[in-house]
């Protein structure tokens, strides 16, 4: 026995020969790295989930972005490996033994106290080892909330096992405490904590016990709440069913049993109640057993999942190709907006300028008797020569400019009142359009485009190419070939 970075009670064992891995489990696992390539450790990781944090940044197209998209993006989470099925029940309904029968290893321990009993979850891994607490919340990310729970973490822990058996590789199974009444407390909050784990389990089983525990108040108020939130994915076993005496026996706990869930829970469909044993522990017992249709609804519940994972897959692809679409169209617009602005900037420069020439030059010719540019002078008098037929030169002169042309009636007229009014209007104008239309709006670095582009690029040439593949693999193994 040794420790090491949380990591206890290493069993050694005889590795066995790497295994063909079923079409359902690779599955998952290839689009699991569809969505984070967890070997990648640059920071421009080609996967969906790094696409998704960068295009879900907040920048200045983000109010503009398609809601509903950006919040996909924002919660995109890579798939789990594997379905997770939560195991809730009285105090010795079964729950553990269950489990190892379905592993095909002892793994848990049938015969727990329940002052000591915690959470364990049950999983295929690499090597049989168990994790503690502080490792478990390490490596399960969902499990973050649960471990804020006061006294949790000391009660959590992970075994992994080598087991082939069934469809382990494809299952996670959580073992939660027996529920029971009295004066017993438990080291952390086990309702809450049954509540936080169901929100992440895809089934739900409920174990109940026929022995005259199934009824106990606490395990029953935990089901009626599991109920509000979660019916459609719980079902409902009572184990030992071997145990429950001869058939009135049997008969009357089912009854009974039924009764109390149906006035309890408030089904979405017609509450069922499934009588299941262990076959190698019931000897030549005839008892009806559905333990071999809760394992068909175990595979029916990965089937689905894989089914869900791919479709998932596909509408978060779209989800980001459109984010994508809809910030270059933004930065398009912004582009074209401030060309355009530009070129308003050049106008409004010019009018502007020409406004205030033109009142300063009004105020010099009406307030300083100046005239620069001698708009308003008389031009010198003007003479003409003109030679008569006797030889004799006969000079006329006319008279010059009087000062009345255009500009200066213009700028002078009515003290130049009229004048002044125009071109403070007109600054006013230029002053309101330079507000109005030469306002840059943000656009994207040559860069970004660069690194849109390549998302785009990267979803459609190769992530749906991929997730095409997977369908392919998912429909071949469906299908017969000669179909």
């Amino acid at each position: 026995t040794f420790r090491r970075s949380g990591i206890s009670n290493f069993r050694n064992q005889t590795m066995p020969a790497k295994r063909a891995l079923s079409v359902n489990e690779q599955i998952l696992i290839d689009a699991a790295r569809i969505y984070d390539l967890k070997e990648e450790a640059s920071t421009d990781a080609k996967d969906l989930i790094s696409y998704a944090k960068y295009l879900s940044r907040t920048d200045a197209f983000t109010k503009d972005l398609p809601k509903h998209l950006l919040e996909r993006a924002k919660n995109m989470r890579p798939p789990r490996d594997r379905i997770t099925v939560l195991l809730v029940g009285n105090h010795s309904a079964g729950k553990s033994s269950f489990i190892n029968w379905y592993v095909g290893e002892k793994i848990q321990n049938e015969s727990v106290a329940i002052e000591t009993a915690g959470i364990t979850i049950v999983r295929r891994g690499k090597s049989r080892v168990s994790w503690k607490g502080p490792q478990t919340v390490s490596a399960f990310t969902y499990l973050e909330k649960l471990a804020k729970l006061e006294g949790m973490v000391d009660f959590l822990s992970t075994e992994f096992s080598l087991s082939t058996e069934k469809n382990f590789s494809t299952v996670e199974f959580i073992d939660t405490p027996g529920l029971t009444d009295g004066t017993l407390k438990y080291p952390f909050d086990v309702d809450e904590a049954v509540m936080e784990l169901a929100e992440h389990a895809t089934m739900v089983m409920v174990f109940l016990d026929p022995i005259g525990k199934a009824l106990v108040g606490r395990c029953m108020k935990v089901v009626e709440k599991l109920a509000v939130k979660h019916s459609a994915k719980m079902t409902y076993y009572l184990a030992k069913f071997d145990t429950a005496g001869d058939e009135v026996d049997r008969t009357n706990v089912v009854s009974q049993i039924v009764q109390e869930l149906q006035g309890r829970v408030k089904a979405t469909h017609a509450l069922k109640l499934h009588t299941i044993y262990l076959p190698e522990r019931a000897g030549d017992c005839k008892v009806p057993n559905k333990i071999d249709e809760l394992c068909q609804n175990i595979s029916r519940e990965i089937d689905s999942r894989v089914q869900d994972v791919l479709e998932n897959l596909s509408k978060d692809c779209d989800a980001l190709s459109q984010l994508v679409d809809s910030k270059v169209e933004r930065n398009k617009t912004a582009v074209a907006h401030n060309m355009r602005s530009g070129l308003w900037k050049a106008i409004l420069f010019s009018l502007g300028g020409f406004f205030l020439a033109a009142g300063v030059y009004w105020a010099l010719l009406n307030h300083a008797a100046l005239d620069p540019m001698d708009i308003c002078q008389a031009g010198d008098a003007a003479t003409e020569s003109t030679t008569l037929p006797d030889g004799s030169v006969v000079t006329e002169t006319k008279a010059g400019p009087t000062g009345e042309n255009i500009y200066c009636f213009a700028l002078k007229f009515s003290d130049g009142i009229p004048a002044v009014v125009m071109l403070v209007l007109g600054l006013l104008w230029t002053i309101y359009m330079w507000i109005v239309k030469t306002k840059p709006e943000p656009q994207l670095s040559s860069e970004e485009m660069r690194k849109l582009r390549a998302i785009q690029d990267d979803i459609k040439e190769n992530i749906i190419q991929k997730h095409k593949v997977l369908k392919k693999r998912l429909y071949e193994d469906a299908i017969d070939s000669n179909y």
